[in-house]
């Protein structure tokens, strides 16, 4: 069953205040399954039968190498054919141009909040601090972290929260490197301070795998081509993250 959905775009935030909400037959636990770095590479979607059967899909960044819009929506239409019910934002490597398309056919989750379900809110916030590499969707950790606290506010009445970047927590097992710790010192005091349930992150590809801060559980899935996978569960008023690996 599908329920309407409608937002109120503030500027420069986005607050939801209906959004669709999916039941599958008279299960009453909800799921997400959450992913990103994709890096045009969906090789593994099509035997990829769990995407279909959960409440929605969770995109944190890196979909596409550059941001090149014809991959885009070759992914983002491929995607919606398993699950209707897209979340997604931009990575570093995506850029901000791919920004506009995404709102046209996903919910946009960069620097936007959402009722992901009853009692649960979702907000994100899409790019990463400066790389080597200076891909197109960089920023400064300063401006990482104002956006952070900007868009918390959209979620933070609600009981439950869950946070998606795309950007790790600096210091934690899901920001290492070549021996080097090289996450968000934002993302990291962000999460610090109000304690979401969980996050969602990505970008250190090496780093897949769970970890903690302080009572907040946080999953880096790693590369989707390398068959990594988040899955979120919501029963029982208890929302929990878990790192998954396809089975190929």
């Amino acid at each position: 069953m599908f329920l309407a959905c409608l937002y109120i775009k503030a500027n420069p935030i986005s607050v939801l205040v209906q959004v669709t909400t999916v039941q599958y037959g008279d299960i009453k636990m909800k799921q997400w399954i959450g992913l990103g770095d994709i890096h045009d590479n969906i090789s593994l979607l099509e035997n990829f039968s769990e995407i279909s059967n959960v409440n929605g899909v969770i995109l944190h960044g890196d979909i596409t190498n550059g941001g090149i819009l014809s991959n885009l929506e070759l992914i983002i239409s491929n995607i919606l054919s398993k699950n209707p019910n897209l979340y997604a934002q931009a990575g570093n490597m995506d850029g901000f141009g791919i920004l506009d398309n995404l709102d046209q056919k996903t919910k946009l989750l960069h620097r936007r909040g959402y009722e992901l379900s009853p009692g649960v809110g979702i907000m994100g916030v899409g790019m990463s601090t400066p790389t080597p590499f200076q891909t197109p969707g960089e920023i400064s950790d300063d401006q990482l972290g104002q956006w952070l606290e900007e868009t918390w506010q959209t979620i933070s009445h609600f009981s439950h929260t869950c946070v998606v970047t795309h950007d790790p927590p600096y210091g934690t097992h899901l920001d290492r490197t070549s021996g080097k710790h090289v996450g968000s010192r934002a993302v990291l005091n962000f999460i610090k301070k109000h304690q979401p349930d969980i996050l969602l992150c990505g970008h250190i590809h090496e780093s897949k795998g769970k970890d903690y801060i302080g009572k907040t559980k946080a999953v880096n899935p790693g590369t989707f081509g390398s068959g990594g996978y988040a899955l979120i569960q919501y029963d029982n008023d208890t929302i929990d993250i878990h790192f998954k690996q396809i089975r190929c």
